[in-house]
């Protein structure tokens, strides 16, 4: 029997070879029903072929097939933590979320230590439930204000309420509180309409009715009857940014009586111009690069996405200077029909002249809103105010060209509601040439700029010992390609580079061609779709890769080309850039991560509301400037491992210096381009790589003078996450 499993694995391996993957499968799984001693021996090479199957059926949308596939091969192995993370991508990628969830739970149930399964659970609740929510409920200020405004408002026995968008259902509970006479509470997203579902009948409010439709697809025959009082709370950093005016235009029209009442009643949004050169290298290319790069005079803006602002917590610029008072854009009446449907439908744009404080710079415009709940209770956004309510940012007009100023000096500047949305108008004619994210965030990094410069004259030296540089062939795949183009300045004969989108490879091309240097030297590889392939048999003298993506972790396609290229294309003696990457870690304890990943019941006035939102709480948090994020250390930065072909998972003990709750670890990377040419450390202001944050819950209590247990897991394909051992801390 064992010779028969062991000829059909024979088999298999044969027909995978030619591309039958189908086949090959089917007999693996007879082998293994022959002889289930074979199983743990074939096991990898089993789910390899499974791997490639599933992407060809994938491919023939053979959807059934493919989780048949998987449910043998559970059959098989029915532990298998790779088996049972691979099904929750699969469900992941078709859609069946709640299931994807529960694989990823189950692997990581089996081996906590597994990095796939928590990132891809991490997606998934992220997708079910965006990461504002936490941040939104757990601002008193505002959850106070509501609630204050709703019985100011509410007729008890009388109303009847509509809460548009609910969310949780917060808002309508608030409303229950007063005794209406019905309650209808509506919003778009499935996950958030269960949710408030359970949330409502946990606090005994089995009263409101939940709808999941959007307000927009309905009329008042759906909602119960014409409607005396509608709540909302559908506002983003730029006040119309979430449809809002579309929405109570509609919500007048078909679900409204003629007096009825809007909470809140009015908004008005202000405009302010700023002088903020941190913000500012977010948005566009600074000076000092474009004269590295020898183009002084290009305007160079990041790429919009059609988006006409950012959000930010303009408060953490510190360097923020306001160089006017601010003025009122606009205001509108949400209790007025007219108003509102005029100010949707206004084609002309608002104008607004600011007299400027002092001499300087205007390189950015910000905006904040008040919402006047009552005539009596007011919620604010305004960075400047210590009283402002935190559950919304601020919007951030950055596509504008700096213009210097001076005292006294009228500025006008000219507004759109572009289809419901504030767009702020060009203040420019000339050419503005565009780049990704990437390319600029990697630019205006001038402190690793100026550290690839000086590396450069210790590269000839390097490579000139093994080639004339007129010689010597280059790899840069880094968001722009610098140490290529100063290597090309100095002679080097061919650069292979990539460019993220096909705007960023325009940008290349005008640089080079602006150093003199002839394009045919260069060979562009553009967006993710190219492969190791490309590179054919070629070696080459110098590679520098990047290995992150701009959020701060791991891009694992790139690392598995950085270690190719290092592995079978440098030649010997040739340079790898950077030479070694350390990650770097800080125990620390941090409130602005706290709620903006776990709900507090005594901030959603003391409702049962926590353990339900807060399954959604994710391990790991990307996108934190550390320079803006306040917390205390509980450590010093420790290493905690190498980013490199070692995957090796591993302990540190790491020594606590304050005494407090452990909720986060820090995380970030320390870079050394060459042996001996310093560190550069990616935890810096303007650091082209964001930080990273591992969060702990429940918190762990440290103590002064003990070692705290960190466990540096790794898996095979080198991504990671960072953990506490508390069973040894």
């Amino acid at each position: 029997m064992e010779e028969i499993a062991r000829e059909y694995i024979t088999v298999a391996r044969q027909l995978s070879s030619s591309g039958c993957y189908s086949k090959a499968f089917d007999l693996y799984v007879l082998s293994f029903d022959k002889n289930p001693r074979l199983k743990n021996l074939f096991e990898p090479e089993f789910r390899s072929i499974l791997i490639k199957l599933n992407e060809v059926l994938a491919t023939a949308n053979k959807i059934e097939d493919i989780f048949s596939n998987f449910g043998r091969a559970i059959d098989a192995f029915p532990n298998n933590v790779h088996l049972l993370n691979d099904i929750g991508k699969y469900l992941y990628k078709f859609g069946f979320y709640a299931e994807a969830w529960c694989h990823f739970h189950r692997a990581l149930k089996l081996d906590n230590g597994f990095v796939n399964p928590e990132k891809n659970l991490n997606s998934v609740k992220n997708l079910l439930m965006e990461r504002w929510h936490f941040r939104m409920l757990n601002d008193k200020t505002r959850n106070d204000a509501y609630r204050d405004a709703i019985h100011a408002t509410a007729v008890p026995f009388r109303d009847c309420i509509l809460d548009i968008g609910t969310g949780t259902g917060l808002l309508a509970m608030y409303a229950c509180e007063c005794s209406p006479r019905t309650i209808t509470a509506c919003d778009g997203s499935a996950v958030m309409t269960s949710l408030a579902e359970v949330i409502t009948q946990e606090n005994y409010r089995q009263e409101i009715i939940i709808i999941n439709k959007m307000s927009t697809s309905m009329n008042y025959h759906d909602v119960g009857g014409r409607r005396t009082l509608v709540v909302t709370e559908m506002f983003d950093a730029g006040l119309f940014g979430e449809h809002v005016l579309q929405t109570l235009a509609h919500a007048h029209e078909c679900l409204m009586s003629n007096s009825a009442k809007v909470i809140p009643n009015k908004a008005e949004f202000f405009i302010a111009p700023v002088k903020c050169d941190y913000l500012n290298r977010r948005y566009q290319l600074c000076s000092t690069t474009k004269s590295i790069l020898n183009i002084p005079q290009y305007t160079v803006h990041i790429l919009t996405f059609d988006e006409t602002y950012d959000c930010e917590d303009v408060h953490l610029y510190r360097d923020i200077k306001y160089m006017a008072e601010p003025l009122s854009l606009l205001k509108v009446n949400f209790n007025d029909y007219q108003d509102v449907y005029a100010t949707l439908n206004r084609n002309d744009p608002y104008t607004l002249q600011f007299k400027v404080k002092e001499d300087g710079e205007i390189n950015a415009v910000i905006g904040w809103f008040n919402l006047y709940l009552t005539d009596n209770i007011t919620i604010t956004t305004d960075p400047r105010s210590d009283k402002r309510a935190n559950a919304w940012q601020q919007a951030v007009f950055f596509d504008n060209i700096p213009k210097t100023v001076t005292q006294g000096e009228l500025v006008d500047f000219h507004f759109l509601l572009n289809r419901g949305k504030l767009t702020m108008l060009p203040n420019w004619n000339s050419e503005v040439l565009r780049i990704s994210p990437e390319t600029l965030r990697y630019l205006n990094d001038t402190e690793f700029v100026n550290m690839i410069k000086g590396s450069i004259a210790m590269t000839c030296i390097y490579l000139g010992q093994i080639a004339d540089i007129s010689l010597t062939n280059i790899v840069d795949l880094c968001p722009f390609p610098l140490f290529g183009l100063l290597m090309l300045r100095r002679g080097a004969q061919s650069l292979i580079c990539c460019a993220k989108t096909d705007v960023d490879r325009v940008f290349f091309e005008t640089v080079f061609e602006a150093n003199n240097v002839p394009l045919s030297k260069l060979h562009i590889l553009v967006g993710d779709e190219w492969g190791q392939e490309v590179f054919r048999d070629e070696k080459y003298h110098a590679i520098f890769c990047n290995i992150f993506d701009l959020w701060g972790d791991v891009e694992l396609r790139n690392m598995e080309i950085a270690q190719h290229l290092k592995q079978s294309h440098l030649l010997q003696g040739g340079l790898f850039m950077p030479s070694n990457v350390k990650v770097m870690g800080q125990l620390i304890n941090s409130h602005w991560l706290d709620i903006n990943n776990r709900v507090y019941d005594e901030n959603v006035s003391n409702f049962k509301m926590a353990k339900h939102v807060n399954k959604y709480q994710v391990s790991q948090n990307f996108c934190i400037d550390f320079s803006h994020l306040e917390y205390t250390p509980l450590s010093e930065p420790v290493v905690l491992g190498v980013c490199s072909t070692d995957t090796r998972s591993h302990v540190v003990n790491v020594p606590v210096v304050n005494n407090g709750y452990l909720n986060a670890i820090l995380c970030w990377y320390s870079l050394e381009l060459m042996e001996h040419l310093g560190e550069i450390s990616t935890n810096r202001k303007n650091s082209f790589i964001d930080g990273t944050v591992f969060l702990i819950s429940p918190k762990v209590p440290m103590i002064s003078g003990k070692f705290a247990t960190v466990l540096h897991c790794v898996d095979p394909d080198g991504s990671f996450k960072l953990m506490i051992d508390v069973d040894t801390t």
